[in-house]
């Protein structure tokens, strides 16, 4: 056992020597790496009941490894997970050849998101506790000097591509294959000023979606998915603080938030009758409208110690619900750097769930462990 375990170690440290970087004229190849693998106790109390659990999932969730082509101004990437077999596949044009003025086309990091801090939970990044999460979507992406607009496609066949396509009592679009697209595409838009004291974004996005009551005893309904906000860094010497704020209805259609169960709420029907999408039981469809805050805050020593402590809140409401359906979080780790491509993050962070749409308390969630990194 002592060594198998030997060899892991050994091989660990020897990943750097299997980065490729190739160069020939103007033909580029690089080949890259990241390797994590995480081990997190949580201890679990909602609705009456608490749970211990231990567990990692970073090794299958965020583990990749990549290639990138490059001839000229035109260059390819594309990158293969274990949780997500094909993470990332897009073509780069470099108008001009300049880094500020590109055209991306493929499957690449949506735009309109902010997140930071958090690395347990898959690095949930305080998403779905004050900041918006980005996904991996196939889109058409133009940028130039800072600013950003994509066309962003939310699902053509196979999970992998797929936004939220199925909610309580709803079904997107037939289910079916009547269209190539299950929903129309989405419109995200970006602004990025960066300076080596500041970096500050402001983002946004619109997305349709058309939703038809399964029991067929309601009209199809179109719900709107947007949201604005912004996020960033301040540096002060070896210090920095990180930011996040941010408005939006309907998040979980794109995936940037999902820390509400369902949106359907109790109604009289005979006494709403303006009301077009009702499902069965006495219960009507319900945009739901979210906001959000985080903050963090972190310090460099000897350029090997970086120790970070973060918060955020976020809150869903809607017509129709009893009580705000919000959450809170907060994380404190420190990430130490063992040399240029091995790290280790130690964290301990704390979830609130505080309470559903209907009032009820849902409980927190307390999780401790740490996360190592290999990145190449």
């Amino acid at each position: 056992m002592k060594k198998v375990l030997f060899s892991l170690i050994m091989a660990l440290f020897a990943v750097p020597v299997f980065a490729v970087e190739f160069e020939s004229g103007d033909f580029k190849a690089n080949i890259y790496g990241e390797i994590y693998g995480d081990a997190f106790y949580t201890y679990s109390e909602g609705y009456g009941e608490s749970s211990n659990s231990f567990g990692s999932q970073t090794f299958v969730g965020s583990s990749l490894l990549g290639i990138e082509l490059s001839y000229g101004n035109v260059s390819g990437t594309f990158e293969a997970g274990l949780g997500d077999p094909v993470r990332r596949y897009f073509l780069t044009y470099r108008i001009g050849g300049s880094e500020d003025h590109y055209l991306v086309v493929g499957r690449d990091t949506t735009i309109a998101a902010y997140s930071f801090g958090m690395v347990s939970n898959d690095f949930q990044a305080l998403n779905d506790l004050g900041t918006l999460a980005d996904n991996r979507r196939l889109q058409i992406r133009y940028g130039l000097n800072g600013f950003e607009l994509a066309v962003v496609i939310p699902s053509l066949g196979g999970a992998w591509n797929a936004d939220n396509t199925d909610d309580t009592g709803y079904k997107l679009g037939d289910g079916v294959s009547n269209s190539v697209f299950n929903v129309l595409p989405r419109v995200e838009l970006a602004y990025t000023y960066a300076t080596d004291a500041l970096e500050f974004k402001v983002f946004g996005a619109y997305g349709a979606y058309m939703y038809s009551d399964n029991s067929k005893i309601a009209s199809d309904k179109v719900f709107h998915s947007y949201n604005v906000g912004f996020g960033g860094q301040a540096n002060f010497g070896n210090s920095f603080l990180q930011f996040t704020g941010w408005y939006g209805a309907n998040l979980d259609l794109m995936d940037a938030l999902s820390n509400y169960q369902s949106r359907t709420v109790s109604i009289d029907p005979l006494n709403n009758k303006k009301i077009s999408m009702f499902l069965e039981n006495g219960t009507k469809a319900e945009n739901i409208q979210s906001a959000g805050v985080a903050i963090g805050l972190g310090h460099t020593f000897n350029e090997k110690y970086t120790p970070q402590i973060g918060v955020g809140y976020t809150l869903n409401f809607g017509d129709g619900y009893e009580k705000m359906d919000d959450s809170l979080g907060a994380y404190l780790n420190c990430v130490i750097q063992i040399n240029d491509w091995f790290a280790i993050t130690p964290e301990i962070a704390y979830i609130n769930k505080m309470q559903d749409s209907s009032g009820a308390k849902e409980g927190y969630d307390f999780i401790a462990g740490a996360m190592a990194s290999v990145v190449f």
